[in-house]
């Protein structure tokens, strides 16, 4: 069960996913599932990055933050360059522009030629998180329902 704060940044993330959803076909599923499962429904945005979006060159800003990667299937605590960002709408879109991009444009090509999901998100996760529950955890988001309540008033 959510809290009423998580149930208002989940309408929040819910009408960014949308929007990016209209403007690039990506699925604002698996864009709030990964909203919810990076930023802890969120609760951890440092620097309005919501999505563990590592730095990379010509982003706004640079922050070291410890993350939790699995490095040969064990699991560590590292410390990395993420991006900031200056606004939530601003990481959001860069979200739907790193899909738009290798490796990821590759996948999504061929689900708008086949469009299944659960396929889609376990291709995603593969490339996406190193951890190897990803696609699972984001599933279990996705069929929650204030998850699907608060997309489908979006795309009303």
């Amino acid at each position: 069960m959510l809290s009423p704060l998580q149930l208002g940044a989940l309408k929040r993330a819910a009408a960014s996913a949308v929007l990016c959803e209209r403007a690039t076909k990506i699925p604002a599923e698996l864009t709030v599932a990964q909203w919810a499962l990076e930023s802890g429904w969120g609760a951890h945005q440092p620097g309005n990055n919501c999505f563990g979006i590592k730095a990379y060159p010509g982003c706004f800003g640079i922050q070291s933050l410890e993350t939790v990667e699995f490095v040969g299937g064990v699991r560590r605590v590292l410390l990395q360059p993420f991006a900031t960002f200056p606004s939530l709408d601003a990481c959001f879109a860069e979200h739907a522009s790193l899909f738009s991009r290798a490796p990821y444009q590759k996948i999504f090509a061929a689900q708008s030629a086949n469009p299944n999901l659960t396929r889609l998100i376990s291709q995603v996760s593969a490339v996406y998180a190193t951890d190897p529950n990803y696609s699972t955890l984001l599933l279990e988001i996705i069929s929650m329902p204030a998850v699907t309540g608060a997309l489908a008033l979006c795309r009303a």
